[in-house]
């Protein structure tokens, strides 16, 4: 076993065990840490024992305390969440952003603010919300698309935002150029966040060294590094009364990439400028019985591309817009063993892409142009209590989604059933379809690496589960076998005849069986812990009728224990994703197919966070990311790109509150 690895099961023993020796004293329980409600699985209030789905509840508290200041990187300690990155704070690609993923499904956890969609083009920018906006995380496991529509396979993540700030100030600065500052203030009825979190250049992190021999020659190599990276944010809230609420929040990122050369043509080769803005906006109605929201995002992206070889004038372009209004409406009624909700949504995108292509010899234009999308949809549920412990839960949803001048349709039904075998214990299970439609860069994004596909088709998939859960003062079980399977995934494939181009098509199968566990312990009133473990089989293949290919990692162990008492509050966050592999494609024949190339490292994300109060209103506090100071492949997905992490960062900072 790795040194560094025995070294954090070492200390997370040597914690529990302090902690077991605490309980020993028979100190009174605090009160259990996770809020008792959910509303994401069934679209209404129910306990965890009542709810026939694999929830996880995270408060805004208990995730500043992975040292994280966004909700990505918070969320990737947790048990059976997925992470993955290209380079540190968030920075990745125009069409990608960190990814929290669920039961492994690629593109298939859905994100929501509030219940409202977030992503943009498939991308759901976690990495964009502050956690001092978050009231609370849902997290839903194992589909969640009749409530909620397209991308649900593998579950929802819901953000649910503070309706009321603590006043407070913040500042922070530690190594490789970190730099946070904010502040959220509270005037009754009205609610204002604004924060700037900055982290300085990177070494080159690229793990292989790439060439283009179109562009630089064939002796030319070179690696990719990151530039100095910002995020500003505005965070508005505004509660009329107590159904009526105002929301509004603004996210700018300023990121850059660098290709370095490392042989023959040396220096900077290339360069990449990405900014992007998202104002997200939404005003939410909710009494007992009947909920509403109407909500309007919008995000831009300019994207300037340097070839510095060539010269300044020789670059690529790309300025977009993508906006997205719609609303979403749902009403309960019954009586307590015969629970009805029906609900209806309407969803307006409209994509607008300016993409300019230059040379140093020649000027010419490419791939703009403006598309739209209208996606309406019913659903209902009805909730059935066929005895005092026993519920069944029957649920439907029809979407239909128009695209310029194409039509889909989509009829999603859902089973299930939850047994509260006593006041401790329930068993579950649940079987429902999911889907995932094709996005505007799948069908319309045109550029001179990419032809863009109009005739793709809806991913289809379907999801079953079965769950034990147990539940007393300061504790807290969850055991979940699943199986996840997609068929008509999209993916990129090469072009026949046309070097280093690509197109997207509907040949993909995906499937995960596996089981996640969960167990949460309060000690004490100073000691809690949380232990998971995700125990899978991910696989996928390129088209229909190949050999299934290993996918992902097979397992995850996490874990984090917590001290606090009346001054002092410590945490440490570890999380380890063992037996990875990468998928790349070969041709056997005139046919190809998915390889598969094991990672021999795992990867490990760990964090230490302390807080001390000097005063009543004054906490200084000191975080240390990538605690062991490993370098481990970030991400791992179907392209031969991958990245290292960064190495060891702290961070010391000072929290006023008035």
């Amino acid at each position: 076993m790795n040194k560094k690895i025995l070294l954090s099961t070492s200390i997370l023993g040597v914690m529990l065990a302090a902690g077991t020796v605490f309980a020993a004293e028979k100190e009174q329980l605090a009160e259990y840490s996770l809020p008792e409600m959910n509303v994401t699985a069934l679209g209404y209030e129910k306990s965890n024992l009542e709810t026939p789905a694999d929830v996880t509840v995270y408060s805004g508290e208990e995730l500043k305390k992975t040292g994280a200041s966004d909700v990505a990187n918070a969320l990737k300690y947790k048990a059976g969440v997925y992470f993955t990155q290209m380079g540190p704070h968030g920075q990745n690609w125009i069409t990608n952003s960190s990814k929290a993923t669920l039961r492994g499904v690629d593109n298939g956890t859905l994100v929501l603010i509030n219940g409202v969609p977030a992503s943009f083009n498939g991308v759901s920018h976690l990495d964009n919300i502050n956690l001092d906006t978050v009231e609370k995380i849902e997290v839903v496991k194992g589909g969640g698309a009749v409530l909620y529509g397209s991308e649900a396979y593998g579950g929802v993540i819901n953000v649910i935002t503070k309706k009321v700030n603590n006043n407070n100030v913040n500042v922070a600065a530690g190594n490789n150029g970190q730099r946070k500052y904010s502040a959220s203030v509270n005037a009754d009825k009205l609610n204002i966040f604004a924060g700037h979190d900055e982290l300085g250049a990177t070494e080159n992190l690229s793990v292989k060294e790439g060439s283009n021999s179109r562009v630089w020659g064939s002796n030319t190599k070179y690696l990719i590094s990151f530039g100095k990276s910002k995020k500003d944010t505005i965070g508005l809230n505004y509660n009329f009364n107590d159904n009526v609420n105002l929301n509004y929040n603004y996210t700018k990122k300023d990121y850059s990439i660098n290709y370095n050369g490392v042989k023959g043509t040396l220096g900077v080769l290339q360069h990449f400028d990405y900014d992007d803005a998202e104002h997200k906006a939404q005003l939410n109605y909710n009494n007992k019985d009947f909920s509403s929201v109407v909500y309007y995002n919008y995000r831009s992206i300019d994207n300037p591309d340097y070839r510095f070889v060539e010269g300044k004038t020789g670059r690529e372009w790309e300025k977009s817009q993508h906006k997205m209004y719609g609303f979403d409406v749902k009403q309960r009624f019954g009586s307590e063993r015969d629970k009805f909700l029906l609900g209806a949504d309407f969803k307006h995108e409209i994509y607008e892409n300016n993409r300019e292509k230059f040379s140093s010899k020649l000027t010419t234009k490419a791939a703009s142009g403006s598309w739209n999308y209208n996606n309406y949809s019913v659903y209902g549920q009805y909730d059935k209590k066929l005895s005092d412990v026993t519920s069944v839960i029957l649920s439907a949803r029809e979407d239909i989604a128009k695209y310029e001048e194409k039509t889909y349709h989509e009829f999603l039904p859902q089973a299930q059933i939850i047994t509260k075998v006593d006041d401790e214990n329930a068993v579950y299970a649940s079987v429902g379809k999911s889907f995932r439609m094709p996005n505007f860069r799948n069908l319309y994004y045109s550029s001179g690496m990419i032809i863009p596909n109009p005739d793709l088709s809806p991913e289809k998939g379907i999801n079953y589960e079965v769950g034990y859960k147990f539940e007393t003062e300061g504790a807290r079980l969850n055991i979940a076998a699943f199986r996840t399977e997609v068929k008509d995934q999209i993916i990129s494939v090469n072009v026949t005849g046309m070097s280093n181009t690509s197109t997207p098509v509907n040949v993909s199968e995906f499937k995960n069986t596996g089981v996640e566990i969960n167990y949460n312990r309060d000690l004490d009133k100073h000691f809690s812990y949380n232990l998971g473990a995700i125990f899978s089989n991910p696989q996928r293949r390129y088209t229909a009728g190949q050999e299934w290919s290993d996918a992902l990692g097979r397992y995850q162990l996490s874990g984090s224990v917590n001290y606090s008492n009346r001054d002092l509050e410590a945490a440490l966050n570890v999380s380890y994703w063992g037996s990875r592999v990468m998928n790349g494609t070969k041709t056997v024949g005139a046919t190809k197919q998915l390889t598969v190339t094991e990672i021999n490292k795992p990867l490990v994300v760990s964090n230490l966070h302390l807080g001390y109060k000097l005063q009543k209103n004054v906490k200084l506090t000191f975080d240390v990311d990538n605690l062991f100071n490993r370098k481990d492949i970030g991400n791992v997905d179907t392209s031969s790109s991958q990245y290292y992490t960064q190495g060891r960062t702290f961070l010391v900072g000072m929290n006023y509150s008035f």
